[in-house]
This record gives C-alpha cells, structure tokens and sequence, in this order.
C-alpha cells in the first residue's frame, strides 16, 4: 500500500512539473513575438527625464515609420539592426549628451500596462542609453507597434492564447512561476556550460 501512495504522489508531482514546463514555454513562446524599447536617461533630473521622453519620441517615430511594411518579428529585427547607427544619430540629434544603441536580448520585469500584463522574462529589445544612463527607465512593446497613438491594439497583436497570458495573469500564475523557474535553470545550466568550456 505505501508503494503505491509513493506511486501516485511521485506520478502526480511529475505530471505538475511538466505541465509547468509546458507553461513555461508557452510564456516564453509569447515573450518571444515582441520586441521591446528601453530608454534609458542620463540621471534622475527634470531636464534629463524630459530629454528621455524626446529621445523615446524620436527613436519612436523613426523605427515605427521603418517597421511599418514588416510582416514578421524576423524582418523587423533585421531592419532595426542594420538601422542602428541611424536611430544613435536620430537620438543624439536630441541630446548633447553620448547616446549609445543596442538590440540584445534583456531581463526585464514584469510590467503593468492598462489593459495587460507582460510577464518578467527575458525579451529582444532596442535599447537607448542616453549619457551616463543612470535615471529611471522607461518601456514599451516595439514590435508589434504597442508604444504609439495610432499602433495597432494588444488584440490584434497577439493569438488567442498569448492574450490569455498577458491580459490575466492571474489564471496563469502557475505557469508564470514555473516559467520563472525555466528562466533561472537556462541560466544555470547557461553558466554551467560557459564554465565547463573555459
């Protein structure tokens, strides 16, 4: 009898696991489909946080006008990373200050907007990092076009399943601490492996 209490309890923690992997995944496969923008500003200060705001509005305007006509998250990343050098100048045309560009893959999060939820995970993003890049940031989803008045909405983004996970949370949180854990154990064997090589 207690062989099999150990048997369904063990049978019972393995199917939770993986369906948490599952969910995991699924997060992750949403996380995937946006990119996000990160400005970053010099201090904290009024003049430099209005200066944020400027820098944003301007790199805004301009990736949005590039990446109109993009049908994918492929081919918009391809135009935002052969552009780079032209958003550095279109947000130092803004600031006296250094500005320095990057599209990489970023830990960010988790944040709130009015009608959804990103989840906190790991995402693509084009990062402005005006200055000493010492004040408050700030975020938005560039691709699809979430940050602009006129942008297509959350709705029309994303399928049926990735809203579920971004507009409530709240059914997911089972799935978002599972892919929580996925993220921190990718970067543990990540490290691991980085070890073992050097």
């Amino acid at each position: 009898m207690k062989k099999i209490t150990i048997s369904i309890f063990l049978a019972l923690a393995l199917s939770l696991i993986v369906r948490g992997v599952t969910g995991a995944i699924e997060v992750e496969s949403t996380t995937d489909k946006l990119i996000r923008l990160h400005v970053v500003a010099n201090s904290d200060s009024e003049e430099d946080q209005r200066e944020k705001l400027e820098v944003r509005d301007a790199v805004l305007a301009y990736v949005s006008g590039l990446t109109t006509g993009a049908e994918s998250k492929t081919e918009a990343v391809e135009i935002i990373t052969t552009h780079l050098e032209e958003i550095t100048e279109v947000a130092e045309s803004i600031t006296s200050l250094s500005v320095l560009v990057t599209y990489e893959t970023v830990l960010v999060d988790e944040r709130v907007y009015d009608d959804f939820t990103l989840p906190a995970g790991y995402y693509d993003a084009l990062c402005v990092m005006i200055g000493e890049a010492s004040g408050k940031n700030w975020w938005c989803v560039l691709y699809p076009s979430l940050c602009v008045s006129g942008a297509i909405s959350i709705d029309e983004a994303l399928d049926d399943e990735d809203l579920l996970i971004i507009q409530h949370p709240e059914k997911v949180q089972y799935k978002l601490f599972c892919y929580e854990l996925w993220q921190k154990l990718k970067s543990l064997f990540a490290e691991s492996k980085v070890l073992a090589e050097s």
